[in-house]
């Protein structure tokens, strides 16, 4: 990886942002924004279109180490300075904890000089995939809040932040992310773990609203906390063992310094009990829940465990880690089911498939290994997706609430057929999120408890989507659909990524075979243990086989039946439901009878929240 692609994937994004924040109005800004879409796209793809010329080492040190320090004492300090403008001193003493450990940290490095290298970025397969979730993914939904935050603006409080502040930490955002993904070096990674918790508080307040103050101050406290057991982890890696790359903890197979990092992971993948900092982000904008709350940030807990397991096979911690990812995906799928909140829905679902893809990170074998790669994958896309849906109904109806989509079929045609795409990607074949769960069940098979947490988070899962899908199609006979109007940033990011949806799935066995399971063999090479290592191949070979070309076809001639069936139909088939009386009798379609004493009376059911319709 050349210094010249590392600046263009880290440093481009953050200088857009400065523009974007700076521009001197809306269609400036807007076209920035477009430009910084275009061009970390462009890098992420370039990055891995080239990829054998590309993977490898870079050493990037343009400033000295004294850069990292600096950073490392700023966002210290914006800690505390947040944490008293928010009136909460956990905050506070967590921030001045921080900047003692940093104190202590560079004491260590001017004490031994072999510990103050220059930073180490890395760009290897696991990173690569990470790299194209944020370039691609979080590129498309930059490109939406353009549309998004000019509806949004036009309704948001009159304490809402501008919009340029907006943009600012959302394309910067992608930038850090980068960073993130492609550093090895432990205190980079510190660095840019700390600034996305800072990025995520700033947009969850945007609104500046009590509801959005709250989860602010939630987000800071968990990520400050989740962040204070990295900088512990950190210390014991200098002073224990003398790493400073996560490659080199790696090799030294530090067990605390581990433990402590799959803690900081937690927090930021939001698994219980932490899940409530991404709970209180619902309140920011939806691309904000869609970008960092579901797409990206949140899969930074998830890449640090993977990317630190397998050097871990066999050992005990984890059992834990399986352990506490599997109850996560359980629990969190029961409590969606009760959710009339469609970003609450959302939001839930998210912390059950992160849960999923810890625990699969746990159970440390290649299938396992290869399942929590595949969700980690299609989740991001299935459900950065399904966000953008949620903000455009919300926009045009004005609720959230899954009851009051009641007969948007026929208002959005649209909009509403792309959310039944993305629902249907989450939980039916031939797309890659079923494949992955099956793959999860077949390597927790010798874990009752975890196997059993599994299986029932995976019918839980199917209940949540399966009664929201009905609730979206439930509409009256319309004998022609209206256009639907949705401004071109937003209708252009959402068909784009639809259709990343739907080539993930009809590719996603090939995708499988020909890219994910080299990937799995090449980091478990060696690292088995010789009485496990003919069962465990063998599991991951026997889905070498599966066809998915059956399932294929099954749709195609599906697809193909319901033009059939809707030209042949006729208004004469309709027939009004039985009620409780004779129906009344005019033009159209009515659901009014004559009741008891020939009162007229309107039919009404309640739905799953007991809520009248």
């Amino acid at each position: 990886m050349t210094p010249a692609l590392l600046s263009l994937l880290v440093l481009g994004p953050i200088f857009f942002a400065f523009l974007a924040y700076v521009a001197p109005g809306d269609r400036s800004r807007n076209l920035i924004v477009v430009l910084a879409a275009i061009v970390t796209a462009s890098a992420g793809i370039y990055a891995a279109w080239c990829s054998p010329s590309t993977l490898g080492l870079s050493v990037w040190d343009p400033w000295g180490p004294w850069l990292a320090f600096g950073l490392e004492i700023l966002w210290a300090l914006v800690f505390i300075y947040l944490g008293a403008c928010l009136k909460s001193w956990a905050i506070v003493i967590l921030g001045l904890s921080h900047l003692s450990l940093i104190l202590i940290q560079e004491s260590l490095r001017l004490q031994n000089p072999v510990l103050n290298q220059a930073p180490v970025f890395t760009l290897d397969p696991l990173s690569l995939i990470l790299l194209l979730i944020v370039c691609v993914i979080g590129s498309l939904i930059v490109l939406y809040a353009i549309g998004y935050m000019r509806n949004y603006q036009a309704h948001a409080p009159f304490t809402a932040g501008s919009t340029g502040s907006f943009f600012l930490f959302l394309i910067g955002f992608l930038g850090v992310m980068n960073g993130l993904v492609l550093s090895d070096s432990i205190q980079w990674t510190g660095i840019f773990w700390e600034v996305t918790t800072i990025c995520s508080a700033m947009l969850i307040i945007h609104d500046r609203t009590p509801q959005a103050i709250w989860g602010a101050r939630r987000a800071l406290l968990i990520g400050a906390f989740g962040g204070l057991a990295n900088m512990v982890a950190s210390t014991l890696c200098l002073t224990g063992y003398g790493v400073t790359t996560l490659s080199g903890l790696m090799a030294a197979s530090a067990l605390a310094p581990m433990a402590l990092l799959c803690l900081g992971a937690m927090t930021k993948s939001a698994l219980m009990p932490f899940q409530s900092w991404l709970l209180g982000a619902m309140v920011a904008p939806t691309p904000v829940s869609a970008l960092l709350h579901s797409a990206t940030m949140v899969k930074a807990g998830s890449y640090m465990i993977l990317r630190l397991a397998p050097a871990f096979t066999g050992h005990k911690l984890m059992d834990l880690v399986a352990l506490a990812g599997a109850f996560s995906f359980a629990l969190t799928s029961a409590l969606a089911i009760g959710q009339s909140d469609s970003k609450k829905v959302l939001a839930y679902s998210t912390i059950s498939n992160l849960g999923l893809i810890v625990a699969c990170a746990g159970i440390n074998t290649p299938l396992a290994y290869m399942a929590a790669l595949m969700i980690l994958c299609f989740h991001a896309a299935s459900k950065g997706l399904l966000f953008l849906c949620v903000g455009t109904i919300e926009q045009r109806i004005g609720s959230r609430e899954i009851e009051d989509m009641y007969g948007i079929r026929f208002r959005m045609p649209v909009t509403t057929t792309i959310t039944l795409i993305g629902m249907a990607s989450m939980l039916i074949p031939p797309f890659g999120m079923l494949l992955s769960k099956w793959m999860a069940i077949e390597a927790a098979i010798d874990s009752p408890v975890i196997l059993m947490l599994f299986v029932v988070g995976s019918a839980l899962t199917v209940v949540f989507w399966v009664k929201w899908m009905g609730r979206i199609q439930t509409v009256s006979y319309h004998p022609e659909e209206p256009m639907e109007e949705i401004l071109p940033s937003m209708r252009l990011s959402m068909l784009i990524k639809v259709a990343i949806v739907l080539v993930l799935g009809i590719a996603a066995v090939p995708i499988y075979q020909m890219i994910f399971n080299p990937l799995v063999v090449s980091i478990y090479q060696g690292r088995l243990l010789p009485m496990d290592e003919p069962r465990v191949w063998a599991q991951l070979e026997a889905f070498q086989e599966f066809s998915a070309w059956p399932v294929l076809i099954l749709l195609a001639l599906a697809f193909l039946a319901w033009p059939v069936i809707r030209l042949t139909f006729k208004i004469s088939h309709l027939r009004l439901p039985f009620l409780c009386g004779e129906n009344l009798a005019g033009e159209g379609l009515f659901f009014s009878f004559h009741g008891l004493k020939d009162q007229v009376d309107t039919a009404w059911s309640p739905n799953p929240y007991m809520i009248s319709v």
